[in-house]
């Protein structure tokens, strides 16, 4: 699996794809709008570096999942890149790309020529490793002279570490924050999953990922929703991921391998899944026979109004599921 892919095992067509740099590429304008100037910008990022810019840094690029989650929090991104699915999907959530210069649509894409017209001043990207950018990783040598960068963690932090450091960020950003209502309801669908586990504690929850013929277990202290519904309760078997420590892979014919009351199933493939439901292996699953199989919403935006919206799902799966007996 390539780097992508350790995050997220998606189609094989696009993560064996040669990158694209090209010199075509964005068609909207934008301006990243930082309120104020303070007495500069000083963060530290995922992979130990204390980024310092004097001033308010005004044009900043971000990849789509960070760019998604700061405009949440009141901050608009100059310019983004990344998977920008037509029509858009979850993991974009409100992310507005009328209203931002796009720099790529897809992994593998970065027009590093519009950037370095774009002037920046930081690039915002996310890490897995501690060490490489998630998405502009391999641009990272061409794009380091022109503007400083930023990697915000992917793995290792709940899901509320996660939306208080894009929250924190957004601020040092010159951003207002507006998310009393959104993290009511989060707070809201928080405290209905509490109440579900308490109610039936012994619901086993299993979270996968569909790459061809491999099924990848989720290590849930690894992924930030996971652990999260962990600390409130939620029941997840202890897997054996492989050496990056974030999914177990298997074959298919080991689908079975951990007992599932409910088997959430990467939302980010969901032709892989429609494939997964025609197979005979898939259907005799507990979880799947019993009517217990859900979406799983890895990497949503790291806001409150994304994960009210996600976690809200989750506490509707787990309100309903029941302990099934073992296939």
């Amino acid at each position: 699996m390539n780097r992508r892919l350790r995050m997220a095992p998606l189609a094989a067509a696009v993560a064996s794809a040669a990158l694209a740099f090209t010199a075509c590429g964005a068609s909207s304008e934008a301006s990243g709008d930082a309120k104020g100037a303070g007495s500069g910008f000083v963060h530290e990022d995922a992979r130990g570096k204390t980024v310092e810019i004097d001033g308010t840094p005004k044009t900043v690029v971000a990849q789509a999942s960070a760019a998604a989650a700061l405009w949440d929090n009141g901050y608009e991104v100059a310019g983004v890149y990344g998977d920008l699915p037509e029509p858009p999907n979850y993991l974009t959530g409100n992310l507005d790309v009328s209203k931002t210069k796009v720099l790529g649509k897809a992994w593998g894409e970065f027009n590093v020529e519009e950037y370095a017209a774009m002037n920046p001043d930081l690039l915002i990207d996310m890490t897995f490793d501690g060490e490489a950018l998630w998405y502009a990783g391999e641009v990272e040598k061409q794009i380091d002279d022109l503007a400083p960068t930023l990697a915000m963690p992917l793995t290792g932090l709940s899901v509320t570490e996660q939306i208080e450091g894009f929250r924190a960020l957004a601020e040092d950003l010159g951003a207002d924050p507006e998310i009393d209502e959104a993290k009511a309801e989060f707070e809201d669908a928080v405290a209905r999953i509490k109440a579900a586990v308490n109610k039936n504690p012994d619901v086993t929850v299993v979270a996968a990922s569909t790459y061809g013929e491999e099924i990848y277990f989720a290590n849930a202290p690894e992924h930030p929703d996971l652990a999260y519904l962990a600390e409130l309760g939620v029941k997840f078997p202890k897997v054996s991921p492989d050496e990056q420590g974030i999914f177990e892979p298997v074959s298919l014919e080991n689908i079975s391998k951990y007992h599932a009351d409910v088997l959430l199933v990467d939302a980010r493939d969901l032709g892989g899944l429609e494939e997964l439901k025609t197979k005979d292996i898939f259907k005799r699953l507990p979880a799947v026979a019993g009517g217990q199989q859900d979406l799983w919403y890895p990497a949503a935006p790291y806001s409150y109004q994304a994960y009210a919206e996600v976690f809200s799902g989750y506490a509707d799966q787990l309100e309903a599921a029941q302990v099934l007996e073992q296939g």
